[in-house]
């Protein structure tokens, strides 16, 4: 079993001890990385990704690591998949404090090549699925009274 790494001083203003963290997009690359290194910093993690099987892969991964982690499905263009994974991450660890909108697709043609759907695809994915999320969890963060950050990934 592979332990969590301590930090110095110089990063314990940084440690997210004790703070819920949701990942969408978190079944592989980036997603997963930054998972990784949220559990690193303390945080429990929330994994959420379409990709159920290998979610809960990178789950198991921080798991055994040492840290506190959860896998959900979640569809970042569905709402009530959203509000399914918030609610159990809430159940599980309280409420979300830092969400990481990661998930993001690409259609690898050329764009006039690309499909009506294939691009409204692109585009629910890529900027609606990062505003629904974004949505939820800052309803919910004020609902709970508490601050939180939310970062968003973008792409090419």
């Amino acid at each position: 079993m592979r332990e969590i790494p301590t930090v110095n001083d110089l990063f314990k203003p940084f440690l997210l001890t004790g703070k819920v963290a949701l990942v969408t997009g978190a079944s592989s690359g980036f997603g997963r990385h930054f998972g990784t290194v949220l559990a690193q910093a303390g945080a429990k993690v929330v994994l959420a990704a379409r990709r159920t099987d290998r979610v809960r892969e990178a789950c198991e991964a921080i798991v055994a690591a040492g840290g506190e982690a959860l896998a959900v499905t979640m569809d970042v263009v569905d709402s009530a998949s959203i509000r399914a994974a918030f609610d159990a991450a809430e159940q599980v660890f309280g409420p979300v404090a830092v969400v990481v909108n990661n998930a993001g697709i690409t259609i690898p043609k050329p764009l006039l090549e690309l499909s009506d759907s294939d691009w409204s695809q692109v585009i629910d994915t890529n900027l609606n699925g990062v505003a629904y999320v974004t949505r939820e969890a800052a309803r919910r963060m004020i609902a709970a009274g508490i601050g939180g950050s939310i970062v968003n990934i973008a792409s090419i």
